[in-house]
């Protein structure tokens, strides 16, 4: 018996297990691990809606605050 471990990309994958449950050979068992996309370290996206931040609430004016801001780099 051997082993063979596949890394699809999402664009393929359901082509792939199509082909692959579609063989009807004795002797194939297909395992479907998905990793959770927390596991993924390539594609780690980071959700901001779950983060409050209050940091910059008290300013009323974000443009002039920024444009003083940068008058005290001349």
């Amino acid at each position: 018996m051997h082993t063979v471990q596949l890394k699809i990309d999402n664009s393929i994958y359901d082509n792939v297990m199509f082909l692959l449950k579609n063989l009807q050979l004795q002797g194939l068992e297909i395992k479907e691990e998905k990793n959770d996309i927390k596991d993924i370290k390539d594609n780690f996206i980071i959700d901001f809606s779950t983060y409050k931040i209050d940091s910059f609430k008290d300013i009323k004016d974000p443009v002039k605050w920024q444009k003083d801001i940068r008058n005290e780099w001349q």
